[in-house]
């Protein structure tokens, strides 16, 4: 399983010719790893007496995050079995007329496969960007930088997903499925980019880091 490999195999396997793992699962990690760093400022921020007011706001975001981020681990490996499906539909036999339409069969359904892994990996990391902006605004002061960059890892985690989702369009022919995963992500990527930007902001506002 690549979510069990360590940091250094990752990367290896990552820029070897292996077609997997590709964009999409670096695509989930970054999204796992944006919901641990903002676990971490929940993990700082509870317990601390300075903070109880918030406790109880950022304990079932805790607990949500854990799940979104154990989803995205999970779809590190998603996305390469999709991707491997794909792969063996292209190499099914085209020498007939029945080879020919099962062999298209098989490929629109791996394709749609393919680009709904994806999906549910940005579907994830959106409702962790909903979280961000009530954590970056009221976790621990201290590690608001954390939260900061957790959130820059969910931005690109879902901007990821989206053009992994995109590309499989570009070759699924039922029109009616494409035409409402078009309107699905863009969804996604208005709101998503939203969320992150006031997160973003409010901690740059906080830790003196606006433009000038």
């Amino acid at each position: 399983m690549l979510q069990l490999k360590s940091i250094p195999e990752f990367l290896n396997l990552l820029a070897s010719d292996a077609p997997t793992p590709g964009g999409g699962s670096v695509a989930a990690l970054n999204g796992a790893i944006g919901c641990a760093l903002l676990e971490m400022v929940c993990n700082l921020t509870i317990g601390k007496e300075k903070f109880r007011d918030v406790w109880h706001e950022l304990e079932p975001m805790k607990v949500e995050l854990e799940n979104l981020r154990a989803e995205l681990l999970d779809s590190i490996d998603r996305d390469a079995k999709a991707y491997d499906m794909v792969a063996e539909a292209m190499k099914l036999p085209k020498e007939t007329e029945e080879q020919k339409s099962a062999r298209k069969e098989a490929m629109q359904k791996a394709l749609k496969t393919a680009a709904e892994t994806p999906k549910a990996t940005a579907r994830y990391i959106h409702q962790a960007l909903k979280l961000a902006v009530d954590i970056a605004e009221k976790g621990n002061p201290n590690v608001l930088s954390d939260a900061g960059v957790g959130t820059s890892c969910l931005l690109a985690g879902l901007e990821g997903a989206l053009m992994n989702i995109a590309i499989n369009l570009g070759s699924i022919k039922d029109e009616a499925y494409v035409h409402q995963m078009k309107k699905e992500m863009e969804f996604l990527e208005k709101e998503g980019k939203k969320l992150a930007k006031q997160a973003i902001e409010h901690v740059r506002k906080d830790i003196g880091f606006e433009d000038d």
